[in-house]
């Protein structure tokens, strides 16, 4: 019987481990690489491709601008000199890869440039709608700074589709027939990098091929989209380090919270915690004493991996990463997901000293105190580890973009 619970534990947990194991420095999108969602239909003007971090490589210099910015005022050329900057072109109704992308600069990119002076520019691609008060609101729902992430909107859709074509390389195609106004803008999802003399040192492609394509193209597996996107958006950022003469390796960047695979490791771990529960206590009311006792024992060793598990991901990986993962749901979903979180909290921290306590008991052969203490300990027990799970299904696959 304890070589057969082995195995059952050895099936549960694998899946979950191999997650864990891929760690958010993947290697570079090969040849197999799809299409990123949303590029415009339009080729890519230039054929410089995205340089090394280390490269010296230059090409043509970002003609002058003048745009509105979120916050007031206007944003120039000349306010970005001696700076390295990345371009970001989105808009805000979009219904292709913007949510994503700006999802993935707000949780990874903005961070990791944290103290460097390297700035972030978002153009608004769909100006007659994207006035500076929106895109004001729009940045406060980030809670990003302004000082490091400008949001820019022109006069008219032309100005800025002929600087984004003609200046940044980036290419914009608008449908005239398309009904969803999400998606009658196409564009592409390489990012400029723009040094502090205002050339261009390349173009670095950030979409998320584990998102499907509004034009129908299926998106990656998860196993193996998360190491493509990793090593893009490390290309990109050791890229702008490079240029603003800060330290940066040819590898992609430090592990982002957002994209470890501790989370689901955790979730798989509760979930298996769960399952154990359940069957112990069935075991129990059948009066399999012996079988009921495994099963505890593995729940046991499964919450506690978990427990290691969560404060090494909140101790190691969460403080070079940005932080935790914000919930951007509002309304009445944010509020029962604070009740959950909260709730989930505080009988994780009640219920370890119970746990520990019923298991001496039961060690002590203290049947009475053990039945009457486990009457408590169970329900607790069960109801942490399956709003583990559902916390981060919540917080991670069903998360909606901020908006």
């Amino acid at each position: 019987m304890h070589r057969a619970l082995i195995v059952l534990l050895a099936l549960l947990l694998a899946p979950a481990a191999a997650f864990a194991a891929l760690s958010s420095a993947g290697s570079p999108a090969g040849p197999s690489a799809r299409p990123a969602q949303g590029e415009a239909s339009r080729p890519f003007p230039t054929s410089s491709g995205a340089p090394a971090p280390s490269s010296d490589a230059r090409f043509e210099r970002v003609p002058d601008f003048a745009f509105a910015r979120a916050g007031g005022g206007e944003l120039t050329r000349a306010d970005l000199e001696g700076t390295t900057w990345i371009a970001v072109p989105f808009f805000l109704r979009c219904a292709g890869p913007c949510p994503s992308i700006t999802r993935d600069v707000a949780e990874r990119i903005y961070p990791a440039l944290e103290g460097t002076g390297v700035r972030i520019v978002s153009f608004s691609i769909d100006p007659a709608f994207d006035t500076p008060e929106k895109l004001a609101a729009y940045a406060e729902g980030l809670d990003v700074s302004l000082d490091r992430w400008s949001f820019v909107s022109a006069p008219d859709e032309e100005t800025m589709h002929t600087f984004l074509g003609e200046g940044l390389k980036f290419a914009v195609d608008r449908d005239p027939d398309a009904d969803d106004p999400g998606l009658a803008i196409t564009h592409s999802t390489r990012m400029p990098v723009v040094d502090a003399e205002g050339k261009i040192a390349g173009w670095y492609e950030i979409a998320d091929p584990g998102r499907d394509n509004p034009k129908g193209a299926p998106a990656l597996p998860a196993e193996e989209a998360g190491p493509i996107l990793d090593a893009r958006i490390g290309l990109l950022v050791n890229r702008a380090l490079a240029v603003a003469g800060l330290d940066a390796s040819d590898g992609p960047a430090a592990p982002s919270a957002a994209r470890s695979r501790i989370p689901l490791l955790n979730a798989s771990l509760n979930g298996l915690s769960f399952l154990m529960l359940l069957c112990g206590i069935v075991a129990i009311k059948k009066g399999q004493k012996e079988l009921h006792r495994m099963f505890m024992r593995a729940a046991f060793v499964a919450s506690a991996l978990f427990l290691g598990f969560y404060l090494y991901y909140h101790f190691a990986v969460l403080p070079i990463s940005g932080g935790p993962t914000k919930y951007n749901g509002t309304g009445t979903a944010k509020t029962l997901y604070l009740v959950m979180l909260a709730s989930h909290v505080l009988l994780a921290i009640v219920n370890l000293p119970m746990v520990l306590r019923t298991f001496w008991l039961a060690h002590k052969e203290d049947w009475d105190r053990h039945k009457r203490l486990a009457r408590w300990t169970f329900p607790i027990w069960l109801y942490v580890s399956v709003t583990g799970v559902a916390v981060y299904l919540v917080l991670y696959p069903f998360n909606p973009p901020p908006v």
